[in-house]
């Protein structure tokens, strides 16, 4: 990404901005169409590329800024695609959360059918049919019966 340095680009930033051709054409497309227009010349003739050779401390300065820019912009892709996968997952979790609600009513529907049933006199009948131990609904603790 090849930057230049712009004073007052930005009307509240910094007044020194390294920035694209990209980013300077969009700056001065907003001003001309969107500042007031008793604003857009003043603003206008604030703005200029500095081509002055630029103090040591800033140089190290900018030289590290231009550095951490290539490296976000090398990572942002992944970070894009990242992000993109997650909000595929997370609809997808939306969508299997909404499918396993809808089960899981139904589920607590027929459990609670389920003991019902097993807890009906028919239910009770074949308890005493299959098991034979003391267990009933009014006595549902089997180990009470047992001889000790």
């Amino acid at each position: 990404m090849k930057t230049k340095l712009y004073t007052h680009l930005g009307h509240d930033g910094p007044w020194l901005l390294p920035k694209t051709d990209e980013e300077y054409d969009e700056r001065i497309s907003f001003i001309k169409t969107t500042k007031p227009e008793v604003e857009r010349a003043a603003r206008l003739c604030l703005i200029a590329e500095v081509t002055a050779p630029l103090p040591s401390t800033l140089q190290k300065t900018l030289a590290a800024w231009q550095k951490a820019r290539a490296a976000w912009e090398k990572a942002d892709p992944a970070r894009q695609k990242a992000y993109a996968a997650l909000q595929k997952a997370y609809a997808a979790l939306q969508k299997a959360r909404a499918a396993w609600q809808k089960a899981d009513a139904a589920w607590q529907k027929a459990d609670a059918a389920w003991l019902v049933a097993i807890n009906s006199p028919e239910g009770v009948a074949f308890h005493a049919k299959v098991c034979g131990c003391s267990w009933s609904p009014e006595h549902p603790d089997t180990l009470e019966g047992l001889a000790r």
